[in-house]
């Protein structure tokens, strides 16, 4: 590409980016079957360097590592995201560094920006140990299938169901959004068509056969 090519696609990838920030910097709460039906790749990851500031595009970069890969490489010979990129600060919701830690395996769901991972502060970024069984199950395979279906915020009380595809997440009313449906439950079809909560107990966490 020449420097007028440069001239041009920088100013786009710019663009992008911040629209995606703001667009993340607006989300709530969620339950982390939306964060990955959301997400264009969900990767567990290792940090392999310190954060690089990037003075052109205003963001911190850094290498990673990928470890495991849940979602992002159904076509053929997708290769393997090598950068994970945020806004460079907090107050355009850049994700804290002191929050990553070099060695350490993550769960990312994230945006896929110009073959790199885009995540900002309000992005599923969590320590894979941190994760309860259930969670690690939905991210590994169980969220996948419900994706069709819909995760409905209670708000207010008193609330109810919308529709047959959706599920009520009372988990919203509270301050974290860290409750039992949070934890152990997945929102999946049934044969009939209709989505209900399902339980996602240590015992299913079994390998792939």
């Amino acid at each position: 590409m020449g420097p007028s090519g440069l001239c041009v696609a920088l100013p786009l990838l710019l663009l992008a980016a911040a629209r995606l920030s703001v667009k993340a910097c607006s989300c709530g709460l969620r339950h982390p079957q939306e964060d990955f039906c959301r997400a264009d790749m969900v990767v567990t990851v290792r940090f392999a360097s310190a954060p690089q500031l990037n003075t052109a595009l205003s963001h911190r970069q850094y290498e990673i590592e990928v470890v495991k890969k849940f979602k992002g490489f159904e076509a053929p010979g997708a290769a393997d995201p090598k950068l994970l990129t945020t806004p460079a600060q907090e107050s355009l919701c850049g994700y804290p560094p002191e929050a990553l830690h070099a060695g350490q395996e993550y769960l990312v769901a994230a945006r896929l920006l110009e073959g790199q991972l885009y995540v900002t502060s309000c992005s599923f970024v969590k320590p894979w140990s941190s994760l309860s069984p259930a969670q690690q199950l939905g991210f590994d395979r169980a969220y996948a299938t419900g994706c069709g279906c819909q995760v409905q915020h209670c708000l207010s009380v008193p609330c109810k169901v919308e529709g047959d595809t959706k599920c009520l997440w009372t988990d919203s009313l509270m301050s974290s959004g860290e409750g039992s449906q949070s934890l152990h439950l997945a929102c999946l079809p049934r044969k009939n068509g209709l989505c209900s909560w399902k339980s996602l107990n240590a015992e299913a966490l079994q390998p792939r056969t």
